[in-house]
């Protein structure tokens, strides 16, 4: 038997180990191409996700920021920076936080960011004050992170503004304190009618405390017989009206009824909706009372005025029957014995010696002054009850008219210097006429023996009727209305005034000098000034002992 030959194994030829190495290789690099195209996308999805992190942090309305353990800001958002008025990221970065924060605020912004890079998480109220000055309130959250470049300890903060919440909360508190410490009853009810506040004010007009009134009816306060007028009043107020100084009656908890003026306003929620009042009650019982005095006051004034009305209209015409009998009784007499008196003169003066001659000349004299008296005193009291009318008067034609009646205040007798265009006044051209009349006869009068009077008549625009032109004025606030005034300037070359003899110038029967040497009655000057004031105006003089300047200013007739 022949034995067949034994089988040999393979042996590894060396092109087969360079292939299966070539196989490893390719399955290597497969492998390493995903890993690397895994860590790509992985990548790009961190760079996705940093760049949505930080458009978020960017975008938010809340200030994100870094800060360094010293305080250092590293890093703040766009809310951040508007919150703090910085125009660039430049101007904060790298400073310190608590330069921003307000003085009395930092020692507590302190102690969180001590605690919060010791690791603690922390939350404040703080103030802060941006670049440019304006204060506002900030509520943080702190918690520790590692820094994003050292790796240190930091403080990460997420800050929101509150300043118009704090504000509110401010408003609030206020108003709580208001109605709290309000002297008026401040009640709030529901549209039911129940009552649902009740201030202090309420306590101590109507006698309840809140506890006896929240929960009850508003009804409880109003009298047996008002008790119709709040089905009225809750009507009103569901159609959303307002109820202002509503005059009634209401009770306190002993009976007492107490007269109160009510303001009842609608309280709406956030979607407008009606739902309930708010009342506000004050007490007026004592304003009640004076009211009720000052009417019977009022009642008594008029019927005083009415008596004293009654009593001036007796005495006006009780003072027509004097003018009456002044102008007619009292001087014919006087008539008579002026002319009795020159009759003696006439048909006997002969027979009578120097003195019986000097006697009826002096009667004559006197009787002469009587009349001028009697006129003087009838023209003074016309002026004191006549209505003037008064109209344009102008001024350069009455002062030549006035002058060219008087014999003594032409020439030789006197000269006298009229300024041109003196203008137009509002007057009652009789009165005026008197009055100039008064002033000029003054002028030529009161002159020093063997003086030929000098008087000189110009006239000024007054823009301000309270403006004073100088020297002694009758009346202090002429014109009410402001308007212009002329005022006329009457100045002489006389023996002037003296100081202690000016304030009683103007008044009636008041006589400067002696009658033996100048001649008059005592109430020229005080007619000048009844009749001025009569016609809106006011009189005044000036005068240093060397010649006088007097003056009248009426209500421009032509205002420029």
């Amino acid at each position: 038997m022949t034995k067949s030959p034994s089988k040999v194994p393979d042996l590894p030829t060396p092109e087969r180990g360079l292939q299966q190495l070539v196989t490893e290789l390719q399955q290597k690099t497969l492998a390493l191409e995903a890993e690397i195209s895994h860590r790509k996308h992985t990548e790009e999805e961190l760079r996705r996700s940093e760049q949505s992190l930080r458009a978020i942090i960017e975008n938010t309305p809340e200030c994100i920021k870094v800060i360094d353990r010293d305080g250092t800001i590293f890093s703040m958002n766009n809310a951040g920076l508007r919150l703090v008025e910085a125009d660039s990221a430049d101007a904060v970065l790298g400073r310190s936080v608590f330069d921003l924060i307000a003085p009395e605020c930092r020692s507590s912004f302190r102690d969180l960011h001590q605690k919060v890079c010791s690791g603690e998480k922390r939350e404040l109220q703080f103030e802060i004050i941006g670049l440019k000055g304006t204060r506002r309130w900030m509520a943080t959250r702190a918690a520790p992170v590692a820094h994003p470049a050292t790796g240190e300890p930091a403080h990460l903060a997420i800050t929101r503004d509150i300043t118009d919440l704090e504000r509110a909360d401010e408003s609030k508190a206020r108003l709580a304190a208001v109605i709290a410490n309000s002297d008026d009853a401040i009640i709030t009810k529901n549209l039911n009618g129940i009552i649902t506040s009740w201030n202090k004010g309420a306590e101590r007009i109507f006698g309840y405390t809140a506890d006896e009134t929240i929960g009850k009816p508003v009804a409880m306060l109003l009298p047996e017989d008002r008790q119709n007028e709040e089905p009225g009043i809750l009507a009103r107020l569901r159609r959303g009206e307002r109820i202002d100084h509503y005059e009634t009656v209401r009770q306190r908890k002993d009976g007492t009824r107490l007269d109160i003026s009510l303001t009842v306003s609608p309280i709406r929620d956030s979607t407008g909706q009606i739902i309930g009042a708010s009342k506000i009650a004050r007490d007026i019982t004592e304003l009640r009372k004076a009211r009720e005095l000052v009417a019977r006051s009022h009642q008594e004034l008029e019927q005083r005025v009415a008596e004293r009305t009654a009593s001036l209209t007796q005495a006006v015409a009780q003072m027509e029957e004097f003018s009456y009998s002044v102008s007619h009784d009292l001087r014919a007499p006087v008539r008579a014995m002026q002319g009795y008196a020159r009759a003696i003169l006439e048909d006997y003066g002969d027979k009578l010696d120097k003195t019986g001659r000097d006697y009826l000349n002096h009667i004559i004299r006197s009787g002469a002054r009587m009349d001028r008296l009697v006129l003087d005193i009838l023209t003074y009291s016309r002026l004191v009850r006549a209505e003037l009318a008064l109209e344009p008067v102008n001024l350069d034609t009455l002062l030549r008219d006035i002058i060219s009646h008087y014999p003594e205040m032409q020439a030789p007798s006197a000269k006298m210097v009229l300024d041109t265009e003196l203008g137009k006044v509002l007057a009652h051209e009789p009165s005026l006429t008197q009055a100039i009349s008064n002033l000029l006869s003054n002028a030529v009068k009161f002159v020093a023996p063997g003086v030929i009077p000098f008087v000189r008549v110009h006239s000024e625009i007054i823009a301000s009727p309270l403006a004073d032109g100088g020297g002694q004025s009758s009346n202090p606030n002429p014109n009410p209305n402001h308007n212009p005034c002329v005022r006329l300037w009457i100045e002489d070359n006389g023996i002037g005034i003296n100081p202690e003899h000016q304030s009683r110038l103007f008044g009636l029967f008041q006589r400067i000098h002696p009658e033996e040497k100048y001649a008059g009655t005592g109430v020229g000057l005080a007619v000048v000034r009844k009749s001025v004031e009569r016609m809106g105006g006011s009189v005044g003089f000036e005068s240093m002992g060397d010649g006088s300047r007097f003056w009248i200013q009426l209500p421009a007739a032509n205002p420029p």
